[in-house]
């Protein structure tokens, strides 16, 4: 399964759980119509790369039980940016989704993905925060949130055995032969 797909719908399930029931995600650019309110659409994901940490580096994973490893390239990490977007018929409506939209950035500063470890969830502007056109006389207000650094691996993985010893035959004036066991990982 896709870990952009997992990590955006892990998203949506928190945000329907903290903010509001009929949450639903838009696309990117999607156009939308609000088809009852209050609604709470949350739409991305916006995808950027974070190349500060892009590296070349491979990932090893030994089973020195089995004598095994697995070997893959260093994911490439993305930020997934998502707009908030709200709208209600009455300005009190909307003062209470801005609390409740910060209690839920306040209560998740991380975001645990089912078996797969955590991503850090921040708030790039709080709801209210970017202008949003509205030519009806409804309320509605954005913000934007940050699910950062989230690992996307190419998908090759190696497997192989690991070496327990290494025997060298020498050969001239002296024969002899030396078994030499590596000592790396030794604690």
């Amino acid at each position: 399964m896709s870990t952009i797909r997992t990590v955006t719908e892990t998203l949506i399930r928190q945000v329907k759980a903290d903010i509001h029931p009929d949450a639903v995600l838009v696309l990117a650019d999607d156009v939308f119509e609000v088809q009852r309110t209050p609604s709470v659409i949350l739409q991305g994901p916006r995808v950027s790369e974070n190349k500060l940490r892009r590296s070349q580096s491979r990932l090893i994973e030994k089973d020195v039980d089995a004598l095994l490893f697995e070997e893959c390239s260093f994911p490439r990490l993305y930020h997934l940016d998502f707009d908030l977007i709200v709208t209600v018929d009455r300005e009190v409506e909307l003062l209470e989704f801005q609390e409740s939209v910060s209690r839920f950035v306040q209560r998740n500063p991380v975001l645990t993905i089912t078996d797969q470890g955590h991503l850090n969830l921040t708030e790039i502007a709080p709801l209210g925060g970017l202008n949003r056109v509205n030519l009806s006389n409804l309320k509605q207000s954005s913000g934007r949130i940050r699910i950062e650094d989230c690992p996307v691996y190419d998908g090759e993985i190696q497997n192989g055995h690991l070496i327990k010893d290494r025997t060298f035959q020498f050969h001239g004036s002296v024969n002899e032969e030396r078994t030499y066991e590596p000592k790396g990982d030794e604690q």
